[in-house]
């Protein structure tokens, strides 16, 4: 029986300054080869990776992002057409010479400046002070934010105090559309006025305009926010890597607090409890101090569980520490992604999961250590698979089977039978 393959290459992101944040996302192919009975078939044919609407897949980032911002109580971002055209740059220079990051050579003929300070006002925007995040290799905007946003230094530029305009780039490569990039540009509104009114640039009138945002924002950040729903329940890699022995942990939780109305912060214990309430206790806390990276404000406070969250689960979060002089307890909760087919764990790989035909399934393995990931799938032309994540796929029944099928996911095993309707 012929087989199809597929090839989960490891997110690699890197970060080339504290102001400067790039993420590089998950990338995979994906080939399916269609076999009939008899005769072997004179051609094959390959699961294609789709063309991406870009107009839509800009105003959708845009939306999704203003919502994940506003319900961490920041407002939301405002789209700046000399920051689009700058982040539109950007993106297609990364997917026409097949590169990742912040930097630009200027050997190339799209170069637009070597990083985004230079990039934007090439654009024609007054101000050179700018937060760039970028991801390559997403099939959309939500993969790719939902991403950074994993990666906690990456959140932190989404969750910006100081921020209220964006321009966002989004390009895939004509030939080669695996190749992809989204670029987003975070500037302020109130720093651009300043720089356009031709006064003279001081620290303290630039500290001045972005005060008019903190004002305007929450005072305590926190993410994932109380009752957020559909949260990762996975951080995997980001450089510079705040867990460098682990390619696969819990999704992050943090706090920020506005620097505007707080001044010092002193960590006195930072909790996470699962829904029947249990902690757990296999984390890691980072603040600006132990931050391995120095990259944490020190209003900045980081929990990172360990091993990674169930799907479909609740977590409560406790949080206390000193604010200048004065106990500051935080609560919430929040519940990770539900799938809306069936979800299986599987912890025993001997046993032989019925499926029907034309039904999709979702299949979790548990990593069994904090670098075990799911790598090269062989399987048979009676499915399609798909990756949710390193650890978990989604597999449909394409056509019946009479015998069960082992799969071999890496170092895993997945017995599937398929049944008729």
């Amino acid at each position: 029986m012929w087989m199809g393959k597929i090839m989960l290459k490891e997110i690699v992101m890197k970060q080339n300054s504290h102001t400067f944040i790039m993420a590089l996302l998950t990338l995979f192919s994906i080939y399916l080869y269609f076999l009939s009975a008899t005769p072997l078939p004179t051609t094959i044919t390959v699961k294609t990776t789709p063309l991406i609407n870009i107009e839509d897949e800009e105003k959708k980032a845009l939306v999704y992002l203003n919502q994940l911002r506003e319900g961490a109580g920041l407002i939301p971002f405002t789209s700046q057409s000399q920051l689009n055209k700058a982040a539109k740059n950007h993106a297609n220079y990364l997917t026409k010479h097949f590169k990742f990051g912040h930097k630009e050579e200027q050997t190339h003929k799209d170069f637009t400046g070597e990083y985004a300070s230079s990039r934007i006002t090439y654009t024609g925007y007054a101000s050179p002070q700018v937060i760039e995040n970028v991801s390559t290799h997403n099939q959309n905007y939500k993969e790719s934010i939902d991403g950074l946003f994993s990666a906690i230094y990456h959140r932190f530029a989404f969750l910006d105090f100081r921020s209220d305009a964006i321009g966002i780039g989004i390009s895939q490569n004509r030939y080669k559309k695996t190749q992809t990039a989204f670029v987003y540009d975070m500037s302020s509104n109130a720093l651009e006025e300043l720089y356009k009114s031709n006064q003279t640039i001081t620290s303290t009138k630039i500290d001045k305009a972005l005060d008019k945002n903190k004002r305007l924002n929450s005072k305590v950040i926190l993410y994932p926010f109380n009752q957020q729903k559909a949260v990762p329940p996975a951080f995997f890699d980001e450089l510079p890597d705040p867990l460098p022995e682990h390619k696969v942990s819990g999704f992050p939780i943090s706090i920020s607090f506005n620097s505007i109305y707080y001044k010092k912060a002193k960590l006195l214990n930072f909790q996470l409890f699962n829904s029947e309430g249990r902690e757990i206790t296999n984390t890691i806390k980072f603040d600006q101090k132990s931050d391995p990276n120095q990259r944490l404000g020190n209003l900045d406070f980081v929990l990172f569980p360990l091993k990674r969250l169930e799907w479909d689960s609740q977590y409560n979060v406790l949080f206390l520490a000193i604010i200048d002089n004065k106990i500051v307890e935080k609560k919430w909760s929040f519940h990770t992604k539900k799938f809306e087919v069936p979800l299986h764990i599987v912890n025993n790989e001997d046993k032989l999961f019925n499926i029907k035909k034309s039904d999709s399934h979702v299949f979790y393995f548990p990593p069994n250590s904090k670098v075990d990931l799911l790598s090269d799938i062989s399987y048979p032309s009676n499915f399609d698979i798909d990756f949710i994540d390193k650890n978990t796929i989604k597999l449909t029944a394409l056509t019946e089977l009479n015998i069960p099928v082992k799969l071999n996911i890496g170092k895993h095993k997945l017995k599937i039978n398929i049944t008729s309707k």
